[in-house]
Parts: C-alpha cells; sequence; structure tokens
C-alpha cells in the first residue's frame, strides 16, 4: 500500500511539474483549459477505474501547471506593464548590494500619488552616497523603464521577473528617506549579524581569501578580484562561492558531525542540523536563493537521515513543486535553480548506486566517494551548462575532486575565525592561520588550473541534444538499478 501511495504522490509531482515546463517553454491557448478538463471529466465517468483515476489525476496537474505558468509569465508581458513615472513611497525590500557605480536596491511601492501604481518590484540603481538599509521607508519618484533584452541568449527581463522585478530606474529624480518605522526597526536589526561576520572576516583574513570566505558563507561572487573570478568560472568551480544546495549540505553534514560527536542520538542530531541549516539561512539575510537551496537540501537530507532512500526523490519533488507553485517562472528562468535541483537529484539518485558497488572501509574510501558523487553530479548538470552559458570545463571534474573535500574545511575554520575576532581580537590568530591555509590552496589551485591550455571551452548543444543526454542518462540509472534489485532478490532466495 506504501508503495501505491509513493506512486500517487509522485505522479501529483511529475504532472504538476511537467505542466509547468509546458506552460514556460509553450504557448498556452487560452481554449486549453476547458477542453481538458471536459476530457478529464468525461475520463472520469466513463473509465472509473484506479488506472484511469491515475491518468486523470497526472493531467488534473499538468492542466494546473501549465495554468500557472501561463498566468506568471503574463504578468510581465510588455503589453501588461506601464513604465513611465512613479511617483508615492516606497519600501526597501532587499539588503542593498554595493556595485562598481551604483548601489543595488530592490523597492516595492506602497502608496502612489497616481496610478497605475506597480505591483512589481522595482529595480533602483541607486548612488552610492547616502544610507539605505532594507526596511526603510522612501519618498521616491522616478521615470520607470521596462528592462531589456541586450543579448539575444539571455532574457534579461524574464531573469528579473523570476524575482518578481518588474521595472529599472536608473535615475530618480526625488528620493527622501523616511524615519524609521517598526518595521525598518526589525529589518535592520534583522542583517545586523550577517553584516558583524562581513565585517570580521575581512578584518581576521587578507584578501583575496576574505572574499572567498565571504562568498562561501554569506554566498556571491562579487567581493572576489575580476581575475579571480573568471578563474572560478574557467575551472567549473563558480557554484562554491554560491548559496546552493552543495553549500547547505555541507552545513548540515557538519553540525550532525558535531551533534554526534557531543553525544546526542542520530535523530537529536538530525533535528539540531535542521535547526542550524535554518538560523543559517537567517544570518545570511534569507535571500531567496538561500530559502530554495534550504529547502532543497533540508528535505532530501531528512529522508537520507531518516533511512528512507526510496523517499527521497518524492521528497525532492515535493521541495521543487512548492516552489515552482509560488513562482513558475523558477524553472525557466533560474539556472540557480535549476542546477541545484539537478546536482541534488544526482546525488539522490548515485548515492545507493555508489554505496553499492563500494563495500567495507578501505583507505581512500571518502577520497573515492566524493570523486564518484562529483562525477554524477557533473554528468548532470554539463548538458545544462552547455544549453545556457555555452562553456565547458574540461578540468571541471578534477578541479572539483581535488578542491571540494577542503571547503567544508575553509568554511568550518573562516567561520570560527570570524566569530573569535568579533569577541576578542587576537584568538582568531590560530583558526585565521587553519583558514588561510585551506582558502589559499584553493584560490592557488583554480588559478593554476585556469592556465592550462583549454581550460575553458566554447561549446554549445541544443535542446533535442540535451533532452536525449538526460533521456540516456536515466534509462542507464534505471538499468542499473534494476540490475541492483534483481541480484537482492536472488540473494534473498538463496
Amino acid at each position: 500500500m506504501r508503495m501505491q501511495k509513493d506512486q500517487i504522490f509522485l505522479t501529483a509531482c511529475l504532472g504538476y511539474l511537467v505542466g509547468v515546463f509546458a506552460g514556460s517553454f509553450f504557448v498556452a491557448l487560452w481554449w486549453i483549459a476547458p477542453l481538458l478538463f471536459a476530457v478529464l471529466v468525461a475520463l472520469c465517468f466513463v473509465f472509473p477505474r484506479k488506472n484511469t483515476f491515475f491518468s486523470v489525476f497526472f493531467l488534473a496537474l499538468f492542466l494546473l501547471g501549465i495554468l500557472s505558468a501561463e498566468n506568471a509569465l503574463n504578468r510581465f508581458r510588455e503589453e501588461n506593464m506601464h513604465a513611465g513615472e512613479v511617483s508615492g513611497t516606497a519600501r526597501v525590500v532587499n539588503d542593498p548590494e554595493e556595485r562598481d557605480a551604483y548601489r543595488r536596491v530592490l523597492i516595492r511601492m506602497e502608496s502612489c500619488d497616481y496610478e497605475p501604481c506597480p505591483q512589481e518590484k522595482i529595480l533602483w540603481q541607486a548612488p552610492r552616497i547616502g544610507t539605505i538599509v532594507s526596511g526603510a521607508r522612501v519618498v521616491f519618484s522616478c521615470a520607470l523603464e521596462i528592462p531589456e533584452n541586450f543579448d539575444a541568449r539571455f532574457d534579461y527581463r524574464m531573469f528579473l521577473a523570476k524575482d518578481d522585478i518588474g521595472y529599472i530606474c536608473q535615475r530618480a529624480t526625488h528620493t527622501e528617506v523616511l524615519a524609521e518605522d517598526g518595521r525598518a526597526r526589525l529589518t535592520r536589526m534583522f542583517f545586523i549579524p550577517k553584516r558583524i561576520l562581513e565585517s570580521a572576516l575581512a578584518g581576521s583574513l587578507p584578501q583575496p581569501e576574505a572574499g572567498l570566505a565571504e562568498g562561501l558563507l554569506l554566498g556571491g561572487d562579487n567581493r572576489l578580484p575580476e581575475t579571480l573570478k573568471q578563474a572560478f568560472i574557467k575551472t567549473g568551480l563558480s557554484h562554491i562561492v554560491a548559496i546552493s544546495g552543495y553549500n547547505i549540505a555541507l552545513i548540515a553534514q557538519a553540525f550532525v558531525i558535531l551533534s554526534i560527536g557531543i553525544g546526542l542520538w542520530r535523530r537529536q542530531a538530525l533535528w539540531f542540523a535542521a535547526a542550524a541549516i535554518i538560523l543559517f539561512i537567517l544570518l545570511v539575510g534569507a535571500p531567496a536563493s538561500a530559502i530554495r537551496a534550504g529547502i532543497m537540501a533540508l528535505t532530501v537530507f531528512m529522508a537520507l537521515f531518516f533511512g528512507r532512500l526510496s523517499q527521497s526523490v518524492n521528497m525532492l519533488m515535493a521541495a521543487a513543486v512548492l516552489m515552482l507553485f509560488f513562482q513558475p517562472l523558477l524553472l525557466r528562468y533560474d539556472a540557480g535553480f535549476q542546477l541545484s535541483f539537478l546536482a541534488t537529484l544526482a546525488i539522490v539518485l548515485a548515492f545507493p548506486i555508489i554505496s553499492h558497488f563500494i563495500h567495507g572501509t578501505f583507505f581512500g574510501k571518502s577520497f573515492l566517494e566524493i570523486t564518484l558523487l562529483t562525477f554524477s553530479v557533473e554528468l548532470f548538470i554539463v548538458p545544462l551548462l552547455l544549453y545556457q552559458f555555452q562553456i565547458f570545463s574540461p578540468f571541471a571534474l578534477l578541479a572539483n575532486a581535488v578542491l571540494l573535500p577542503l571547503v567544508p574545511y575553509a568554511m568550518a575554520g573562516a567561520f570560527i575565525s570570524g566569530v573569535t575576532f568579533f569577541i576578542l581580537p587576537g584568538l582568531h590568530l590560530l583558526p585565521s592561520v587553519f583558514a588561510y591555509v585551506c582558502l589559499r590552496g584553493i584560490t592557488s589551485v583554480v588559478e593554476w588550473i585556469s592556465t592550462w591550455p583549454g581550460a575553458s571551452v566554447e561549446l554549445t548543444i541544443g535542446a533535442p541534444m540535451m533532452l536525449f543526454w538526460y533521456g540516456m542518462l536515466f534509462f542507464v540509472i534505471v538499468r542499473v538499478k534494476h540490475s541492483m534489485r534483481k541480484k537482492y532478490v536472488r540473494a534473498e532466495n538463496i
């Protein structure tokens, strides 16, 4: 009966995911909804059988996915947008980010002096002078523009839309920061731990290692020198300086090991790690990318540690459906969501296979497991990277296998160094040296590999080739799992 319930749940998730995919990539006509609904009702009455119920259930959620995606796309179509002068009171809804020539501030209008009043967020390229904090209320006037696509290969307008950003303000004609209200004070206090950690890392480590430490712990590569940033891209390691499912999983694993080491039971350790992940997401300011990565990593992490490997795929699908239900545009326009989902799915599918073929304990087992898991993740994400970015790094597997084991030590050392520097400068020296060695090792190897001939190759594949790759990949996984199941049944019967 459990398998049947699992199948129903997986059918529901797949129906919605496929529907969002179809609605995101293909034009959905207005008459499809009533037509499919009529077909579903007819099937229920004519073929009242269990298998037909599964098909109808799948089609109903498929239809819901199409309508969700179509509704989200309609909101940001140019004919439905209203660019032009806007004036009124706005609220800052992000932690302002410092860029080379401006400060990146997201605002949402709370009231306007005249209609129409935009409901979507506005990307304000604010001057770097003055103080603007998250949650602040601003009297705001600007001539809004609809974002333009400057590269045919990259839909910048929809990239912003997936974060509910509909307009850009390049030069505000009038701004005035109002006195703090309760919400502004609460939001400013929320970001104080992040600011303290940023300052402590910058004070306890030299550059560019401090920038890398901030990227590992807080996400983002904007603190790295441009040459080092390009080196990470060339070697296929740019994912480690983003808040991704991988970083979250590392933190969760570290807290599980720590909590078991201090005497907690396995299940207690799991809840301790889950609480630590939530606190970490709050520490970095709870950006949307961190929340999505946290949801994805925690669902699978819990399945693995509860010993329910068979349900980990279902939990990952449920996490994806939950995120797409609130923002269907993520599926097509958020490369971070796509890569996190595929990387996590690769770990979920590959982990049982690798564990089956690697028995016992021997020297180098952990290194072999990390290498095989890294290779599995690369098989899943390389086609998407080629399709999206047209860049391939032949040495990505080598770079990941060599450097990924250093990442958790670098993160732990940098965090302890920052905390001790804040509490009592001088105590941070020992953890700072340890963190510096790990961070310097990562930057040195990345810079060295990036200078190799052919470290980065321009290579493009089309959608049919990408889909064929994934089709063959899942076919091989299904065949291997079927072979493993047959061997297990044969062993049970002996």
